[in-house]
Parts: C-alpha cells; structure tokens; sequence
C-alpha cells in the first residue's frame, strides 16, 4: 500500500537544496568497512531488504503534489539495492569503484534513497559500501543501521527471527512536527531566536586561498584531527574544573579560531543535536530528526580562557533548551541577508561524531571502518571529532573552492594549539593564546619578513654623480626639451648653483625649496641642493597655491628656487667638499594628512642609496643607456627617476608634457629614445594589456610600477611581450622610500599581483592589534623597518613618534605603522588587502575590491576596473569600468556568475579611461562624481513590471508572500520568502506561466526581474494590448491609455492608490510586440480601445491618459459621451492649433529614445535591440499621428492635469477649454511632464480620479 505524508521542516529544507547545481550528492551519507572472514553475500543482502522492510525511511521518494514536495513511501518488498562487484586482483577498479559510488547522486523521486555496494577482493576479504541521502537519514541513524544490519544478517545466517523492537514510522514524526509548528507551544522557542539572533554577520569572512564563488561549490575534501591521550587528559581535566563538557570545551577553541582568522569577535557556529524528543520518542526509527543549532558567542573585550568557556556553555545550553524550533524556521524568524554564494547564519560546523568502531558486528566476520574519501562540502569548514575515552580525533572537512590542503591542516594545528593553551593557561586572556608555534613564527619573522642582506657600495649620492662626471665627462647625462647636457656640464651647472646656496645658508640639516616643472632646471636644482647637502623639497607648479604655501610653511626651507639663472651665473665652477652623512635628510616628500594639513616626510640618504644598490643588485646598471623621467616632480618615484640614472652613469630623458598624458604617445617616444629603464604607472600596464603588441619595438629592460594594484598576469604578459623585460612591481609609501617590498618575475595568473617580499636590509611584518605576526592567509597590519625607513615627519615629532612606532623584533629599532593590510601568501609574499581605516563592509558583508575589481575585469571587452565606496549618504559600491557600454543591469547580469551577489557594485560608472591625477594614480574622486552622475540618471523604476511577464510575475509574489509593496528588484528573501515558499512559487509560476521555472532558478534568481528574464530566455511571452492591474467589483473602472512610447506599466503606481472596488486596465499599443501592426491613428484606437474595454451598461468609467494617452482617452471619451458616465482625465496632455508647430513634430532618433525608454517604464534586463527597435518605432508612430489629429468637441467632463512644476506649454489650457462641452477643471501639479505618475504629484492625480469615480 501506498503511503505519503508531509516532509518535516528538515527535510524540506534538504529537498530544496537538493535542487540547486551541484548539490545532490553533497548529502550522501557513505560508510565503508573492511569485512575481514567468510562472508554470506545472499544472506547479507537479505539483511538489507529485512532493514528497508522494518524501515520506513528505506523505503521512501519524494515526490512534488500540486507545488508541495511529500515523501511517499513504498511497500513493504521494495528492496534495498547490494549489488556485488568481484574486483580481486584489480584494484585499480576497486579503488574506483570506492571513489565514485558515495559521489552518486540520488534520484530523489525515485526510492530507496539509499544503496550499498559490496566489492569481492578476496575469498576472506569484502570491503561494503553503504550510502544513504541525508534526507531519510542522520548520525543516531547510522549508528542504528549498522547496529540492526548485524542483527539482521545473523538471523538470516541462524534462520531466526530477529529479536528487534518496532520501529515507529518516521512519517509520525513528521506529521507532528508540521502539527506542533502551528500550535502555540513554538512561541517561546521563536522569541528566544529571534532575540539570540538578531544582527548576526551574515557571512564568517575566513581567510581563503580563493575568491568565494558565485554560487556555493560543494566540492569538499578533509584533513586529520587528533589531540592525542596528553592534551585529550588535560583538557577534560580543565572542563570538569569548568563544569564544562569535553565537546563545549573544544567548541570554545572552534569559536575562538575562527574570531582570530577572521578578525570577526561576533561569531555562529552550527551545531547538530539529535532531536529525537524529549523522552527519546523515536529510539529505533531511521529519518533526519537532526536539528542544527545556531550557537553564538561574543568574543570581543578579551576575555579569559575560563570566562569564554563559561559564556559558551551557557550560549550551548540555551540553544539546547530551545531545540525543538527547526533550523529552518528560525532562519526564517532571523532573516538574515541571504546569498546562493553560502549558508545563512553560520558557514561552519561543529559535530560530534562517534567512530564506527564495534558498531557494526557481523557472526563470523571482522567488521573494520574504512576512510571515505568522498567529503562534500555543505560548509567552509566543519570540524567532526570523536570522543574515544582515551583520545579525541577526527578530521576537518573543508571547502576545496575556498582553501588549499595545506591552509586546512594548517588550521587543524591552530585548533589543537589553543587547546593546548587553553587547558595550561584557562586564567589568561584568550587573546593571548598563539596561533603559531616557535617554528612557524621564527620562519614569519626570519625567513618571510626579513630582506637579505645588503650589499653596499662605496659613495653617496653626490659621489656617485660626480664619478661619472669625472670618468666620462662628454657623456651625455641628460635629454630633456631638445637640449642635451653632457655629465661635465651637468656638473659644472650644478656646482655653481650648490655654491650660491652655500653662500645663502644651504647646508646639512637645511632645506632648500625646489619649485620647478619636469625640466632641465629641475635636474640642476637637484643636484645643486644636495651638493650643498641640504635636503631637497619639491615643489610641483602645477599644484595650487595654497597647498604649495602649506608645504613650503611646514618645512621651513631657508630658501625658494623659483628659477636659477640668477644663481647659476652668480656661482664659481669649485667643487666644494661633500661629506654628507648618510642619516642627513636627502628630500622632503610632502603626503595628505588627515587633517588636511600635508606632512613632510623626510628620507635620509641611507634610505635613497639602499634603494639604489638593491635595484642594481637585482637588475643592474644601465650606464649610457637611456632612461626616462616620467613623474611629477612631487611623487616620490621621481626621486627613482632623476637620481639613479644619473648615479649609474645613465642618459636620463624626461618625458614631454604633451607625451606624458598619453600611453600611445609614450610608447612612441620610448621607442624612439630606445629607453631601457623606465617607470610606468598602473594605468598604463594595464592600457598595454589590453594589446600586449602595442609594446612590440619597446627597448625596455627594466621597469618599476606600483601604487596600486595590478592583475598579475597583466605583468606577466607585458614582460612577455618585450624580449628580456623585467619587471619589479613595488610597495610602499612615502615614509619607506618608495617601496619597501618587491614582487618580480611576475606569473601569467589572474590574481592582484603581490606585493612580494622586503627589499635587501629592510623588514616586511603584518602583525595583529598585539604586534603579533600574524599566520599565512590571515590579514595584518603591515608595519616596515630596516633601510627602507624614512627620518619621520619633519618638524613633527609628535606624529613621528605616533606612526615610527618601536620595533619589537629589534631592539633599538623603529617600524613605521602603514595603516595597510596584507596577508601573506603560501610561500613567504605577501598580497594588499586593503586599508585598515577603510574597510569595505556593505549589508553586513566585508567586501574585498581586488576581488569585485578582477571579475570586472574578466567581462569581454573591460580594460580597467576599480571599486571604490561611495559614503556620500547610504554607503555602496561603486565600480569605475573602461572599455565596453552597458546599462546597470547589463552589468549586474555579467558580473552574476562571477561574484556572490553582496560583492556586485550597485553603481557602475563608465569611461573611455579611467582617470588619472598627475601622479598615475587613479583619480577617486572623479570616478565617484561620475557615479554619482550616472545613478541619478539610471532607470527611475526599480519596483513597477516593466511589461506582462513582470506583472504576472509580481501578481503570484504578492498572492504568495501578501506582501503589498514588493518591486521587481526586491529580493525573495527580503520580502519574507522562505525555502518553502520557494517551492510554492516554483509551482505558482508553472501553473500561470504553462511552463516549469526550478526551484533551483527561484533561489539563485531571487527577483521578478531576473525570474522574468529566464521566463523571456525560454520563449515569449504572449502580450496583448490589454493589461489588467485590477479586476475591481464590477460597478468602475478607470481606464489607463498608453503615452507615446506604447507601454502601459507606468500606471501600476497610481492603480495600487485607487479604490480597491475599481477596476484598473492598462491599454498598450498594438505593435509592440512581434507580428503586430500599429493603428493608423487616434480614432482607430479610440475605437479599437473601447472594444478591447467594452463598456458595461450603467458601470462608472475614468479614461486616463498621460502625454500622448490623454489624446486618445479624450477621443475615446468622446465617443460614450452621453452613452455611459464617463469622465476623462488628462495628465498634462498637450496640443496646438499652430500649424507650424505642429508641423515640428518629427520622428526622434533612436539614441534620444533609448533615453526616453526608461521614462515609458519598458527597459528591463536583457532586452533585445529587436524589442527596443519595436518601441522606437512604436513611439515615432505615436508622434506622427498625435500630429495629424484635430481633437473634436466633447460632452464627457475632462480634468486637465497640468504639470507647472517646469516651464508649462503656453495655450494649452485654452486648447481644451475651447473643444470641452461637458465640464472642464484644471488642477496645477507641482512637478515636470514625465513626473506626473512618479512624484509627490501621484496621489494627487489618485485623489481627482478616486473623486471623479465617486462622482459618476
């Protein structure tokens, strides 16, 4: 007999998860044993049938009845498949066989919902497979089956029946569940989550080795476990000091792991209870009883060990007491922000999971559990361990799209080491525990953090200059606006100016001001200045006065070159003694502060030469080779620019200004010159990966780049692209000589490229708020020390001492605090990871750029990409694109495979190029103003259908959900949908659409609009001219008339403001959609229109028109005037008697309608150009007949809305007044034309017609 009931609240939830890609063998539930003996293969897979008899759950499918999944179960004789594979001397297929049958998907319509597999690798020797769906099974089911399995095959083996106790249907525990959900005893359990709940992060940011991907990966692999007797002992020993379990005591350490790799103090984890009542009501029935808990704990203010254990206790306990409220029900009680991209509430687990061991007993034959390497990932982690008296072990299950093997083991020694920790120290402040050991701390610091040793060279900057000058004297030295300079003269100048300043007070521990553009006197000054060794502060005229006064008053120079001629000339050709110490200032670099007051930032001389001898050590010199200047003279890869050609014996080139701006241009000039050194910003990287041969001819050999970030595979093919290319990508700011750290031979991987590794004598170290080295993966502040260290902030003592904090790895020693973060990398680089201050987190989620910047720049056609946030009023995402024209939508619905849908811009502002400021970087601020302009002209709708498929569509949203102010952009979700009434939509739109959308497309797709997308994709939908917004009691209807453009969908806004006993209809103009004709003109669709309406005898009709539509309601009125109680209401339709203007009417091309599409309200995403083209066409017709129609004299009473709130149309008023018989009213509406139905002016014109309704 045939039975079916009800799923239980779980098993819905698994059912509909069973939907999604990917998903079905994710919760196959497989156990393997070596079955060592004689083994009776007929009577073991009689024992199995025997089990799927006793057993319900073996026997059941779930089957979908009018739009709601049941579980049907079979009869009794069904069977239980066990299949038998002799694979003695093959192990190869052995080995197979155990690899791909736990990963079967189940066919979940179709029963058993379990199998097992026995393979014959010897007489004595089987290995048997058992593989059950998740759905009819759980923990305490296992161990039951394996228990009865036993039992089972020894009373087929002895021919005795055995001695088991009934098993209850597991279909009664699903009907009383369902029973119990709708009664009051849930409250008290739904207040308590809700409450535990709200607020929660809706997603646990662990650190991976790889972006999350759009959708949840379910692919999943594991890692070992094991505490070991030592730390098992200590640990119960600490727990019963606690009152504490052996399982909350570990759970503890899982919550505090994951708070410090995530750097989130606000943490839930899953936990899994059996569920089983109670009074243990259902002992010996198979099924999914299990219930997950929400289990979370607050970890921030530092607590101690024993304080936390306590606290997680009591989180434990509660969630224990309240048990009985399945999971499911509380995430939707929580609500929290929902993403196909991860579970909701939490994306880790915790389970107790006892070993098989003993567990399955078979007369005569030894039973031993196998591994099973099938490891799906339903979380990003879940931890399983096993309390063995003596020893706690298990594995980590893991995400393979997310982390490495090796991060995963990683972590399972983290996890370990607290608890070890935690049982020597439970008084300590948690925060105090370590993650690393001494070994992978003293690799961070010695191997990863610190540069290697550098190797100086003899002279400072002004000697090294002057030994070229001296040993190749007719050299050139320096290209700049036609003139050449030869080393000689070069000096020579610089001399004569060094002497004039000598006799004005320049010195050590002076400044002197250098205002000059990129030009030979730039080069003079420079040199001059330090020849007198005072430092040099550059002063960029192209910058405004103001900021260049602030400049000029914090560093206090004795003097302002603002020109040199007078000086050159006034100094003798005498080299004076240069002995410049190498701790002297050598420039002054002026940054942004926070306050807005620029901070002078002061690099020694030591600082610039360990610069310069690491280059030449990695790269070598270039010695009467070209190289290029590009900088402003205000950046600090000047600095690189101008002085190390010049201490190499290097001809330096400075890029023209009319070349600067212009990528094409440069690599013109740079051939030309055959440049081999060079620093090119990011900017211009990225315009040569858009077409590696635009650096075919290139000279190149040596190339710095940085300041922001790259694709690394952008570098590799640009060094690819030119024969001999390297390229050093750096890092660092202004207080550590402009970079610190070097990623070179850049891989073709798209990835942000590295920062690398500290540069020779310098240190790299990302450490956590206690100046701890922080673990691979994990982001931490970066801090640099060694060589690279500026002198700190001139004249600012008190914000060097703030930021060059002292060094705890060396004594004496400073480290400048940069307010960046980064992690470092499986191999000792370290990877940006942002701002400290400027952490991106929107709806809860934090929001990596690079990421959301690297899937932007996989969309065809993409050149450059940034993301920014924009905090001007609610904060949101904003992506600046180059290369390619789409509207928003467009955009989102490329990006949808790539990022979770949180990581999506909700703005995208487009440029032929990014723009740049004059140091290469990119120039925020204009990317914001763009943004900022382009949301203001983005679609206005964003709620009302934009045509049939979206009404119908919103129609079964709200019916379903009754939720009265949903829109076509609003998440399922958010508007109170849950997974079980996906699955009602799911049937909803197949019976009203004719045609099946899976529940998969309903929860990946969780809107009207993407949902009405898929329904278009698969075919058209049937359209028609008439709309029906409201069906209404019968007695009035208002009739709502198409403006130009021909759709009708403008009106819903206004028609959920009319009385609900009034009907509302929306017509639309015929040609619209594919095969239509248009009408010839306003009285054929007058006439056509009130065919369509076909008015009642004795009902009250409104004709409502805006623009265009009020012409033909007018003329529709006309016609019933006298016949029905008409009314016609006109929303600032106007129209002339003047000839010549209406002569003026013409078509309008197809760029100015596009624009005018929205307006309408019929652009949705993935419109076709055929469908637009309809419109356009559509809208010009319109036009054309609006003018040859001469509206006629009426007797139905018209109400001329007229919109004053722009410039009015003169005469328009008078124009009806003259042609009105039955009653003319004018109401003015403080708002423009098209704004009439999307305004404050909306219930205005609800209230005339809502008036004009009761007055009929």
């Amino acid at each position: 007999m045939r039975l079916s009931a009800p799923l239980s609240s779980g098993q819905q939830r698994l059912w509909t998860l069973s939907q999604l890609d990917g998903a079905g063998p994710a919760y196959n539930e497989t156990m393997a044993f070596a079955l060592l003996g004689p083994l009776d293969h007929e009577a073991l897979r009689r024992a199995f049938d025997a089990l799927a008899d006793r057993h319900e759950a073996l026997r059941t499918r779930i089957v979908v009845e009018d739009g709601w999944p049941v579980q049907v179960v079979e009869p009794v004789g069904h069977g239980f498949p066990c299949p038998v594979n002799d694979v003695i001397g093959r192990p190869d297929e052995a080995a197979g066989l155990r690899r791909d049958d736990p990963a079967e998907a189940f066919d979940l319509s179709r029963a058993p919902l379990a199998r097992a597999r026995l393979l014959v690798e010897g007489d004595r020797r089987h290995v048997l497979l058992i593989t059950v769906h998740h759905i009819v099974f759980d923990g305490w089911s296992r161990t039951l089956l394996l228990r009865e399995l036993g039992v089972l095959y020894g009373a087929e083996l002895t021919g005795v029946a055995a001695d088991l106790p009934p098993a209850r249907p597991y279909r009664d525990y699903a009907l009383a569940q369902q029973e119990w959900l709708t009664g009051p005893g849930r409250e008290a359990h739904e207040a308590y989550w809700r409450g535990r709940l709200d607020g929660v992060a809706p997603v646990l940011e662990l650190p991976a080795d790889r972006p999350r991907p759009a959708r949840q990966d379910h692919r999943g692999a594991r890692v070992p476990v094991r505490l070991g007797p030592e730390l098992t002992a200590r640990v119960k020993a600490v727990a019963r000091e606690h009152g504490a379990t052996t399982y909350s005591t570990i759970l503890t350490c899982w919550f505090l792991l994951l708070s410090r790799l995530s750097a989130q103090a606000d943490i839930v984890v899953g936990v899994p209870t059996a569920n089983r009542g109670a009074g243990g009501d259902h002992p010996d029935t198979l099924g999914f009883f299990v219930n997950t808990l929400a289990v979370r704990a607050d970890l921030g203010g530092s607590p101690t060990g024993a304080v936390l254990l306590k606290q997680v206790r009591g989180a434990l306990r509660g969630a224990i007491d309240h048990v009985e409220l399945p999971f499911e029900r509380v995430v939707e009680l929580v609500n929290p922000p929902r993403s196909p991209a991860h579970t909701p509430l939490f994306q880790t687990m915790f389970a107790w999971v006892p070993k098989l061991d003993d567990v399955l007993e078979l007369p005569g034959v030894e039973a031993e559990p196998l591994e099973v390497e099938h490891a799906p990932a339903k979380f990003d982690l879940a931890l399983n361990l096993a309390d063995e008296r003596s020893d706690v072990l298990g594995h980590l299950d893991y995400a393979v799209a997310l982390f490495d093997r090796a991060t995963a083991e990683r972590y399972a020694r983290y996890l370990v080491r607290l608890l070890d920790q935690l049982a020597a120290r439970p008084e300590a402040d948690v925060a105090s525990y370590d993650l690393l050991d001494d070994a992978e701390r003293r690799e961070i610091l010695t191997n990863w953090s610190t540069g290697a040793a550098p190797r100086r060279r003899p002279g400072g900057l002004v000697e090294r200059f002057t030994t070229h000058a001296d040993t190749t004297p007719d050299a050139p030295a320096l290209v700049c606006d036609g003139l050449t300079l030869t080393y000689r003269e070069l000096d020579r100048r610089s001399t004569r100016l060094a002497n004039a300043l000598r006799r004005r007070g320049a010195g050590p521990g002076e400044v002197v001001a250098v205002r000059s553009g990129r030009s030979a006197e730039l080069v003079v000054s420079v040199l001059g200045v330090l020849k007198t060794g005072a430092a040099y502060l550059p002063l960029d005229p192209t910058q405004p006065a103001a900021r260049q006064a602030a400049m000029v008053e914090d560093a206090r120079p004795i003097l302002v070159l603002d020109g040199i001629g007078a000086l050159e000339a006034e100094g003798d050709e005498t080299r004076g003694a240069v002995t410049t110490d190498p701790r002297e200032t050598a420039y002054v670099i002026h940054t942004s502060g926070s306050t807005g007051r620029p901070k002078g930032v002061a690099v020694t001389h030591h600082s610039v030469l360990a610069l310069f001898d690491q280059w030449q050590d990695r790269f070598g010199a270039t010695p009467g080779e070209a190289t290029s200047a590009w900088s402003s003279t205000g950046f600090d890869a000047s600095v690189h620019e101008l002085l190390l050609p010049l201490t190499t014996g290097a001809v330096l080139h400075v890029v023209p200004e009319d070349v600067r701006p212009d990528p094409a241009a440069l690599m013109a000039w740079l051939r030309e010159h055959r440049v081999v050194q060079a620093f090119l910003p990011p900017a211009y990287v990225r315009w040569i990966d858009e077409d590696p041969a635009r650096a075919a001819g290139l000279a190149l050999r040596q190339v710095l780049t940085g300041v922001e970030p790259l694709q690394q595979a952008a570098l590799a093919r640009f060094a690819a692209a030119v024969p001999g290319l390297r390229i050093c990508f750096g890092y660092g700011p202004t207080e550590a000589t402009l970079y610190a750290t070097a990623h070179v031979d850049p891989e073709p991987v798209d990835r942000p490229a590295p920062i690398g590794r500290p540069l020779p004598g310098s240190r790299l170290y990302l450490l956590d708020d206690r100046l701890r080295p922080v673990p691979p993966g994990v982001a931490g502040e970066v801090f640099l020390a060694g060589d690279c260290l500026a002198r700190g902030y001139l004249h600012r003592p008190d914000l060097t001492a703030e930021r060059f904090v002292p060094d705890p790895f060396a004594p004496g020693e400073r480290m400048y605090r940069t307010g960046d973060l980064a992690r470092w990398l499986q191999g000792g680089e370290a990877e940006y990871a942002g701002r400290r201050d400027d952490q991106i987190k929107l709806r809860g989620f934090r929001i990596e750029p690079g990421e959301v910047t690297a899937a932007l720049l996989a969309v065809p056609g993409v050149r450059e990409a940034a993301v920014l946030v924009d905090r001007e009023g609610d904060p949101r995402l904003v992506a600046g694109v180059a290369g390619g024209s789409r509207s928003p939508h467009e955009w989102r619905a490329a990006l949808a495979n790539r990022l979770p849908d949180y990581m999506i811009p909700s703005v995208f502002a487009e440029f032929d190029r990014l723009p740049l400021s004059r140091s290469g970087k990119l120039d925020r601020d204009a990317v914001l103003a763009r943004a900022r302009t382009s949301a203001s002209t983005s679609p206005v709708n964003t709620a009302a259908p934009r045509d049939h498929v979206e009404l119908a569509l919103l129609r079964i949203w709200r019916e379903l959900l009754l939720h009265p102010s949903i829109g076509v952009s609003d998440d399922f979700f958010d508007v109170g949908g849950t997974s079980i009434s996906a699955i009602k939509l799911a049937h909803a739109i197949g019976v009203g659409f004719g045609r099946e959308l899976p529940i998969r497309d309903v929860i990946l797709h969780p809107t009207v609009e993407a949902q009405a997308a898929l329904l278009r994709a698969d075919r058209p939908v049937d359209g028609g001219s008439l709309v029906e917004f409201r069906r209404g009691a019968g007695k009035a209807r208002v009739v709502c008339v198409h403006p130009a453009g021909g759709t009708a969908f403008c009106y819903l806004p206004l028609s959920a403001l009319l009385p609900e006993d009034a009907g509302v209809l929306g017509i639309q103009s015929p040609g619209l959609n594919p095969g239509e004709s248009p009408l010839p003109s306003v009285e054929a669709m007058a006439e056509e229109y009130l065919r369509l309406v076909d008015p009642r005898p004795g009902e009250t009709l409104v004709l409502c028109g805006l623009s265009y539509g009020g012409l033909v309601a007018y003329e529709m009125g006309r016609r019933l005037a006298g016949e029905h109680r008409v009314s016609v209401v006109l929303l600032d339709t106007t129209a002339t008697d003047d000839p010549a203007a209406r002569a003026a009417i013409e078509p309008v091309p197809a760029a100015e309608f596009r624009e005018k599409l929205v307006r309408f309200n019929g652009m949705y995403p993935g419109i076709e150009d055929a469908q637009i083209e309809r419109y356009h066409r559509t809208y010009n017709h319109n036009r054309l007949t609006a003018r040859e129609h001469d509206p006629g004299e009426s007797a139905a009473r018209v109400v001329f809305v007229q919109a004053v709130g722009e410039d009015p149309v003169p005469g328009a008023v008078e124009f009806w007044r003259r042609r009105v018989r039955g009653g003319f009213e004018v109401v003015p509406a403080d708002c423009g034309h098209w704004d009439v139905l999307e305004s404050d002016a909306l219930p205005l014109v609800a209230e005339l017609i809502t008036a004009e309704l009761a007055a009929r």
